[in-house]
């Protein structure tokens, strides 16, 4: 994993997580590699993925259980809000993106609606020669 200059890399380690379980790659119960297996994969300092453990712990995402490791929570609603949290972040970043080439509100739903439209048709196949796609 390469890591960005201007976030911290506790960060970066817990977003990487957060997105393993949010990806079904690690699922609820699973237990997450150790502090020194992630230590040593990710090349960073063992007290940097225990800042990012403890950051997720506390956060209930992540529990620890004495002498057995760290696993995903089993509670769907942590997930959950977790999923939801980071559908948020991401709509927040486009909405601002589109924001700032003076799109309005509805300007935005029409963009975003004609993309997922044309990525449905591109994903079944359906082209028109003239128009460039169909809609269904």
């Amino acid at each position: 994993m390469e890591f960005k200059d201007n976030i911290p890399i506790y960060l970066q380690i817990e977003d990487l997580i957060r997105n393993n379980i949010v990806n079904n790659e690690y699922h609820l119960g699973d237990k997450i590699p150790s502090v020194r297996e992630l230590s040593l994969e990710l090349s960073v300092n063992i007290n940097t993925v225990q800042k990012a453990i403890s950051n997720l712990v506390d956060d209930g995402i992540v529990i620890t259980k004495r002498g057995q490791g760290n696993f995903v929570t089993e509670d769907v609603s942590v997930i959950d809000k977790l999923r939801d949290d980071q559908i948020h972040e991401i709509v927040e970043e486009m909405y601002y993106a589109l924001s700032a080439l003076n799109l309005d509100n509805d300007q935005i739903i029409s963009k975003v609606k004609t993309y997922i439209e044309k990525k449905g048709e591109l994903k079944n196949g359906k082209r028109n020669r003239n128009k460039g796609f169909i809609i269904q």
